[in-house]
């Protein structure tokens, strides 16, 4: 049994390329901002403000699904040689 090295940087740091990620992408993003936005469009805090606080997460937690999906089904395309 061999071990797999992954290119860590390479996974993290490469944008989506196929349609499929990209799609996959902007559908978490739409789904954790409505989640994240909900509450604080109750609030008093301004518009805009609730928008970046609800953006924030939105982005960082689409972004580690993308890294996770690439990293369970695309493995030969991030590993180092």
């Amino acid at each position: 049994m061999k071990k797999v090295q992954m290119d860590i940087k390479k996974i993290f740091f490469t944008p989506p390329k196929s349609m499929f990620e990209r799609i996959t992408l902007f559908i978490m993003l739409t789904i954790t901002f409505i989640i994240f936005f909900t509450p604080l469009k109750f609030s008093k805090m301004h518009p805009l403000e609730a928008g970046l606080t609800a953006a924030l997460p939105a982005v960082s937690i689409s972004w580690g699904w993308i890294i996770l999906l690439r990293s369970i089904f695309r493995k030969s395309d991030f590993t180092k040689e």
